[in-house]
């Protein structure tokens, strides 16, 4: 396995994966890319996925025809199907993508139908991969025990969701939790960098903000705020760990007022500080 920074872009990676130890991997990355980054026709042996994360839409030619990718949008495009943009963005945009096998990933009898029609297909909101792909992109970019196991894991989690995109099913809530709680932690969960007040999310949810903030307590063990600083250390590691994203941009990007807010917040939750993990992540990943 090898990963490449590519010259061009303003941050990201690319990992080479047909040599990291599980079948049915090809490559995948993470790309902070400028408007001259246009992705010109090429094909692959495997399906590719790509979700966009932020504004502007971008514009995709597979085959004969153009698809519009929003942000949170999944783009699948199947194997040898020529693909490309069709215009360059408007402005810099972000997007995850991975190249992957789902037969050789998932057992058959779980495999669904949308991967043998092998047609493209777009899913306009496909928030519900994000978590997945953070998930797979750490394992792809952080040496650490039982990677193989980690890799396999993630990849078949990646095409599970996007199964159940394709088939139309929108994100089921988890059946121990209050309806009006699965709304307030998707709402910190897609609205990460904005730093919801309880006042907000529960009028979001319909409750009073002492009754969300007693019923996110008593189901998950922990304040809405708790859960927000989780899941944005979860985040910085894996955008320390797979992009040259100054520190400031990160911080910027996570909702923190300052990097010197962030590096605090950080060390608190880790032990050490943004640069230092990122050194040695990247320190580890040298000896893969």
């Amino acid at each position: 396995m090898s990963i490449d920074r590519p010259t061009g872009l303003s941050a990201g990676f690319h990992a080479h994966l047909r040599h990291a130890g599980v079948p049915g991997l090809r490559h995948a990355g993470d790309q902070h890319a400028p408007t001259s980054w246009v992705i010109r026709t090429h094909t692959h042996d495997a399906w590719e996925l790509y979700l966009q994360l932020a504004d502007p839409p971008t514009r995709w030619t597979v085959a004969d025809r153009t698809w519009e990718v929003p942000a949170r949008g999944l783009l699948a495009v199947p194997p040898e199907v020529p693909h490309a943009m069709a215009a360059a963005s408007t402005a810099p945009y972000h997007f995850h993508f991975a190249a992957l096998a789902p037969a050789e990933l998932v057992p058959p009898e779980e495999l669904h139908p949308v991967w043998r029609q092998r047609r493209p297909f777009v899913v306009a909101d496909a928030g519900s991969m994000v978590a997945p792909f953070a998930l797979f992109l750490r394992e792809v970019t952080t040496y650490q025990p039982l990677r193989a196991a980690g890799l396999a894991y993630s990849a078949a989690l990646l095409i599970t969701e996007a199964s159940r995109l394709a088939d139309g099913r929108r994100p089921g809530r988890p059946l121990a939790l209050h309806p009006a709680l699965a709304t307030a932690k998707r709402l910190i969960e897609d609205r990460l960098a904005d730093g919801l007040t309880v006042v907000e999310l529960a009028a979001a949810a319909h409750l009073s903000p002492s009754h969300l903030a007693e019923l996110f307590r008593a189901e998950t063990g922990e304040t809405p705020g708790r859960y927000r600083t989780r899941l944005r250390t979860e985040r910085a590691r894996l955008l320390l760990a797979e992009t040259d994203l100054p520190i400031t941009t990160l911080a910027a990007d996570l909702g923190y007022s300052s990097s010197q807010h962030f590096a605090t917040a950080f060390r608190r939750e880790t032990g050490t500080t943004p640069s230092r993990y990122r050194a040695q992540v990247i320190g580890g990943a040298a000896q893969v």
